[in-house]
């Protein structure tokens, strides 16, 4: 079987234009799940979230448009809000409170499974963001199985579905991370639900790094910020991982004596795919963007990006001077 599990461009570029969508934007939440920026997880209090969720649909608005009606063929934002909303407050609550609701329940014969298991784990945000795609669809996102009898969305009638947890306090000089889930519904629920298309990154946004970098003499005399965006697509490590990154990407940018962002994006790339950084997953693709603010007086900034990893040829750069 050919591999299903592809980067968000890929999938995206085949899912194509949607004739018909609903998305909700960074709805926002509290959660104590997930590890903070400097690495600690957020079991005694709470860090703020932002939600964000893209349906496409299969056929176009039928008579949501013709009789200005809500109906099957769409979904209510606000329906759909709440459902998301609903399906994170297990992790709104902290653990000890959490724990205690689980027991009741459990009591009660009515205890949610799916928390229940993980009650003496930390929640990552990988977790967060699969529990939640499972609340909204009934499958889990990696493999073809049905975890809820009772989904909010109806499936058969989506063809695309992406679901995006940023974390904005989650870095030390970043502007937040994220980790993003999608799935190209070519096949409806059943078998072959294992042959549709999905992807997973995570990315560490708006690093904010003084860098040694650049060709002109007075670049070369004095640091200057590069504004750096790290996304590591097919990704499916289940550990909070990102703060261990932006401290990999920090390093490399500190100790930079580069000239051109060409060769520090290619130099990135390398020690991020370092085996002792993606472990066993060696399909990862890295996707890194550099902005230099001061460059150009006249631009905003100049923008570089880089791609590399599994499907990409490996970057050429000179040696580090």
């Amino acid at each position: 079987m050919a591999d299903t599990f592809v980067s968000d461009f890929q999938v995206r570029s085949l899912v194509g234009e949607p004739c018909a969508a609903v998305s909700v934007r960074n709805l926002s939440t509290n959660l104590y799940a997930a590890s903070d920026a400097w690495g600690r997880k957020c079991t005694a209090a709470p860090q703020p979230c932002l939600i964000s969720a893209e349906v496409h649909f299969k056929q176009p608005f039928g008579t949501a448009a013709a009789n200005d009606q809500l109906g099957a063929d769409t979904v209510h934002y606000g329906n759909l809000s709440k459902a998301i909303l609903e399906r994170m407050k297990r992790f709104t609550v902290p653990r000890e409170q959490e724990q205690e609701q689980e027991q009741r329940g459990s009591g009660n014969g009515n205890g949610d499974h799916s928390v229940q298991e993980n009650n003496n784990n930390n929640f990552t945000l990988a977790y967060v963001i699969h529990d939640l795609w499972v609340g909204l669809t009934g499958w889990a996102h990696f493999g073809s199985v049905k975890e809820e009898e009772k989904p909010f969305l109806d499936i058969s009638s989506i063809r695309f579905l992406s679901l995006t947890v940023t974390l904005p306090k989650a870095s030390l000089l970043g502007d937040g991370v994220s980790m993003t889930c999608s799935q190209f519904f070519k096949n409806g629920p059943g078998e072959k639900m294992r042959e549709n298309l999905i992807s997973a990154s995570l990315k560490i946004h708006n690093l904010k790094v003084p860098t040694l970098v650049g060709v002109n003499p007075h670049e070369r005399r004095a640091k200057q910020f590069v504004v750096t965006s790290v996304t590591v697509e097919r990704y499916f490590r289940m550990d909070d991982y990102y703060s261990e990154l932006e401290g990999v990407v920090v390093k490399a940018l500190e100790e930079s004596s580069y000239e051109t962002l060409e060769a520090l994006g290619a130099h990135l790339a390398e020690k991020i795919l370092e085996p002792d950084h993606r472990k066993d997953h060696t399909k990862w693709q890295v996707h890194i963007r550099m902005e230099k603010p001061t460059a150009v007086p006249l631009a905003d900034c100049p923008i570089v990006e880089v791609r590399a990893g599994y499907g990409f040829p490996a970057p050429g750069r000179p040696a580090a001077s």
